[in-house]
């Protein structure tokens, strides 16, 4: 088979040196999923000429390189150095006059050491704000793994315009081109940022100061960067934990240039974001139907329970709809009830569970969107319906900025000689950004304990809280690993009885099955020695308490009750 060949131009300083190692090796594996299709990844990077070529030479040799390229990567992250400028230079003239090599500019968000930080950091800035007036917008990319999932994602929507060019495609280029030379303003969240800010405000004393500055000075000044990039860290930083994390996605992608796969994914998010916001709010309702169930004698009537069991054994993630409808069963419990909703706030916003709301309009505004992966009609006009119906979604739901989220890593228990005894908590915040300057892993000493492995909602002191574990999970924790890997629960595997993640950052499957680690008569003292079989353990423990909390809301007793072990835990 006659293999296509892309060139992929790799540019960045020599501080990401780790990254582009990283990155080739990625790029090796995806031409073994490729070559099957006839296509093969061909990558140069600075290294590859040192050996051949002259230092008089090297520059002029990677300009003519870049040329001749189909695609110019570009990674920064400290410092943007004279030649990785100039590379970039000489990639955005020849788009403009040839309409190729795309170049995809990547900005790497991550931990920094403030000692390390020198005068070089004003070519990063200086880089950046050159950028955003040639209408080029900068992605970001939070490690090597997140830089794969994006690049991945992007090549599969290009790679049929490189290797089959049709006069559509042709067409395509010359419109780029022509926005190269006439930039058109990027509208993409303008909508969701002033509405949004104007509706946490009441909640908010960073929003409200903010609006009354900026509206003194621009009337609309969601339009300008200058204060609608600040406007859009205030939502991310103010809504509750993983939320958060959602709508930075959002924004990061609103300032992609244009293109198909911007708006694919700009709808695609818009989506995920308003599952994400109903499944939180669902967890957190089962999580207190859990909880309640130890001292209150509620009832659920025949179509609740079989709507909160096929909660917990759908084979298939629940769309927006699905999560609607259990949101409004989950209500339901409570107000029949008479139980106390684990955010009071839900009392009131019940009323928009009513047919022919403006939440419930939008909501099946979201679910309609059809983002199959061979439709590629998507427009600019679409993005922006989906944007104002997720924006009515998270006005009517803006009280959940007085809330927060973290997860707790591990407890440390003392106790000295005539003292009372306290607990160290190590715990990782949820939904601060890293270049907030915002430090997310935390200690606390105390005087009373907490839940161990858990993922904690709450409002004021973290120590009134409602747990989510574990239908919203850490796996890091679980894995004594650093950072948090949040995973919200998606679905149940009927063949093996495993338990479907999905984790946020890039929506991939996380699968936690029984490993059966913990048994009757099991030596525990043994078994905490042994690394493999506690981290073993600790996933055992989703599983077993999983099917505790099916078990208390539901009422139904499974077939292998027998083989419960949850009582061990």
């Amino acid at each position: 088979m006659l293999l296509k060949t892309i060139k992929i131009f790799l540019a960045s300083s020599s501080e990401l040196k780790a990254d582009r190692d990283e990155f080739r090796i990625f790029i090796s594996r995806e031409n073994d999923r490729l070559h099957k299709q006839g296509i093969y990844l061909e990558i140069l990077q600075w290294e590859y000429f040192l050996d051949a070529i002259s230092d008089t030479r090297l520059q002029n040799e990677y300009n003519k390189a870049i040329g001749e390229c189909d695609i110019v990567l570009c990674l920064f992250f400290t410092k943007v150095g004279k030649y990785t400028a100039e590379e970039f230079d000489t990639a955005y003239q020849v788009f403009k006059n040839t309409g190729k090599p795309q170049i995809w500019t990547y900005f790497k968000d991550a931990p920094l050491n403030s000692g390390s930080i020198t005068e070089e950091i004003n070519t990063l800035l200086a880089f950046k704000k050159k950028i955003s007036e040639l209408g080029h917008f900068k992605t970001v990319y939070t490690g090597i793994d997140n830089l794969k999932y994006q690049f991945k994602s992007q090549l599969d929507d290009i790679l049929p315009g490189i290797i089959m060019p049709d006069e559509s495609l042709q067409k395509t280029v010359a419109e780029v081109k022509t926005s190269a030379d006439e930039p058109k303003r990027n509208s993409f969240n303008e909508i969701l940022t002033r509405r949004l800010m104007e509706g946490i405000r009441i909640y908010s004393p960073r929003a409200e100061k903010f609006l009354e500055n900026a509206s003194r000075m621009a009337t609309d000044w969601e339009t300008q960067s200058r204060f609608s990039d600040p406007a859009k860290e205030i939502i991310a930083f103010s809504f509750v934990g993983v939320l958060g994390i959602q709508l930075r996605k959002l924004m990061a992608i609103g300032k992609e240039e244009s293109s198909v796969n911007k708006f694919k994914k700009y709808l695609e998010n818009c989506q995920l974001t308003a599952k994400r916001i109903l499944q939180l709010l669902c967890f957190s309702l089962i999580s207190k139907l859990w909880d309640d169930r130890r001292d209150k004698n509620y009832v659920l009537a025949p179509d609740q329970t079989i709507i909160c069991r096929n909660f917990f054994e759908d084979e298939f993630e629940l769309d927006v709809n699905g999560l609607v409808s259990l949101l409004k069963t989950l209500i339901s419990i409570f107000i029949d009830n008479e139980l106390d909703f684990p955010i009071t706030e839900l009392n009131e916003f019940s009323t928009n569970l009513h047919a022919g709301s403006d939440f419930l309009k939008a909501c099946s505004g979201l679910q309609a969107v059809n983002i199959l992966p061979g439709n590629s009609s998507f427009t600019e006009s679409d993005c922006t319906e989906a944007e104002i119906q997720l924006t009515t979604v998270l006005e009517n739901l803006k009280f959940l900025v007085n809330y927060r989220m973290v997860s707790i890593k591990s407890i440390g228990y003392f106790e000295m000689r005539n003292t009372k005894p306290h607990y160290l908590y190590n715990y990782t915040v949820l939904g601060v950004d890293n270049k907030s300057n915002v430090n997310q892993e935390r200690v606390n000493y105390a005087e009373t304990p907490i839940n161990t492995d858990a993922v904690l909602l709450y409002k004021g002191s973290y120590q009134q809280n409602l747990n989510l574990f574990p239908f919203v999970i850490d796996v890091n924790a679980l894995a004594f690993e650093g950072g948090a890997k949040i995973c919200f629960y998606a679905s149940h595997n009927n063949t093996d009885e495993s338990l479907n993640y999905i984790f946020l950052e890039d929506n991939s499957v996380v699968n936690i099955a029984n490993t059966g680690t913990v048994k009757p008569g099991v030596d525990f003292n043994e078994l905490l020695l042994d690394p493999k079989k506690f981290r073993d353990m600790r996933f055992d423990n989703v599983f077993n308490l999983f099917n505790e909390a099916k078990r208390a809301v539901t009422g139904i007793e499974d077939d292998d009750k027998e083989d419960d072990l949850s009582h061990l835990f």
